[in-house]
């Protein structure tokens, strides 16, 4: 009976129809209109006792049904792989949904990276200024450059042009539109392309939380979060691509020299690791900063244990020895050394895979840090059980000969995580 109910009623009518799915729609629509019509209101108090039963019971239950994020990024695959749509608009449509959950701090440009210009300058130094970047929109300070009072438009320079104005007499600040609009680092993308709209500007100066000028954001970085990176005829150069992309060269076997302004995500996806859950940075050189705990010079080294993106978590409960020869097989040592840098931020880096079974080059790697770079100390001095994807980090003074471990800068590590 339950194959025979199966075969007619569920199996073989919904076959028939997405075979036939037109005439099949003109058939049932009207019927289907008066008994949704007829059956609203039965429908609605069985709603509200059902949701009555769960607030008697102290259960949450939802009215309506929907849709949830996850589905829809589900359905979205589902349509990509059966050809429905392409892999860039299913790109773009994902990227739309996440641009709520994205801050600003996340697609600004860092204030050390910023061009900007003097109020007191003169306008040929922003022709000169212009010349050499080919900027639209200029920020515009006075005396430091965090100090942004509003923004120049190359497109202004005609019109002083125009009027006969001596460009080396006329400065800056009287052509600035001023004042320059200001954002949180912590607005999301899609309010800012929501005020970007309103106020008909294409730049904002981004705030931390306590006033502080740390970037700026304009509209192609918000559109660039729904169809990706957009080059134009000034960033035809290789250097001009790698600036905004960062990139990564694969030098040998294992031997990976990457741009710090990299993406963490791209770093993971290219080197196939999983970077440490409960991270604050968003590329390369945040990772690296906070592996060592500072900012390194040229040529310093470390060693970093990081899971493999393909590799399934361990069962948190597993014994002890099972864990210790899992993480070995799950994870991959890295040796980092800092190609490129100055005093203020990490340029460029190496990542080097290390063979696992020479214990010459494993032997060195002694000390364990969890995945959010915090070590718990117990009441007896003993650290906790470190979790699985851990970071296994050590600091090597390059001024050393033979890799040897720089015991005293260990040690003030050491002391810094007890306080």
């Amino acid at each position: 009976m339950t194959v025979a109910i199966l075969l007619l009623t569920e199996i073989t009518p919904k076959s028939i129809a997405v075979h036939n799915a037109t005439d099949v729609a003109r058939f049932v629509v009207r019927p289907v209109a008066w008994l949704s019509l007829i059956l609203y209101p039965v429908g609605r108090v069985v709603t509200y006792l059902s949701m009555g039963m769960l607030k008697l019971l102290g259960l949450k239950g939802r009215s309506e049904p929907y849709v949830t994020e996850d589905e829809l990024k589900l359905m979205l695959r589902g349509a990509e792989l059966s050809g429905a749509i392409e892999e860039e608009e299913q790109d773009m449509i994902e990227n739309v949904l996440e641009i709520k959950d994205t801050h600003v701090r996340e697609v600004m440009t860092p204030l050390v990276d910023v061009v900007a210009i003097d109020a007191s300058a003169t306008l040929v130094d922003f022709h000169d200024l212009w010349v050499t970047h080919q900027y639209s929109r200029v920020p515009v300070f006075e005396q430091r450059i965090d100090n942004i009072v509003g923004i120049a438009y190359a497109m202004d320079l005609l019109d002083f042009v125009q009027k006969g104005d001596l460009l080396d007499s006329s400065v800056v600040g009287d052509m600035a539109h001023k004042p320059a609009y200001f954002v949180p680092d912590s607005m999301s993308v899609w309010n800012l392309l929501r005020e970007f709209r309103i106020r008909k500007v294409h730049m904002a100066v981004v705030l931390n939380e306590y006033g502080g000028t740390i970037g700026l954001v304009t509209l192609e970085d918000v559109v660039e979060e729904i169809v990706g990176e957009i080059f134009d005829e000034n960033d035809s150069s290789q250097e001009e691509i790698q600036k905004k992309t960062g990139y990564i060269v694969m030098r040998a076997q294992g031997i990976y020299d990457v741009d710090a302004n990299t993406s963490i995500d791209h770093l993971s996806e290219d080197l196939n690791i999983k970077m440490p859950e409960g991270h604050q940075y968003e590329t390369v050189s945040g990772f690296v900063c906070e592996a060592f705990g500072y900012i390194p010079r040229t040529g310093e080294t470390i060693k970093v244990v990081l899971e493999r993106e393909n590799e399934e978590e361990n069962d948190e409960y597993k014994e002890a020895e099972s864990d210790r020869t899992d993480q070995h097989e799950k994870s991959q040592i890295f040796k980092l050394e800092i190609l490129a840098g100055n005093a203020r931020k990490v340029s460029a880096v190496r990542f080097e895979r290390v063979n696992q079974d020479d214990e010459s080059e494993t032997k060195e790697v002694t000390r364990l840090f969890p995945k959010i770079m915090k070590k718990k100390w117990g009441a007896d001095g003993d650290t906790d059980k470190a979790d699985d994807g851990v970071l296994v980090k050590e600091i090597v003074d390059h001024n050393l000969s033979d890799d040897t471990v720089n015991a005293e800068q260990v040690d003030n590590h050491d002391h810094q995580i007890k306080q």
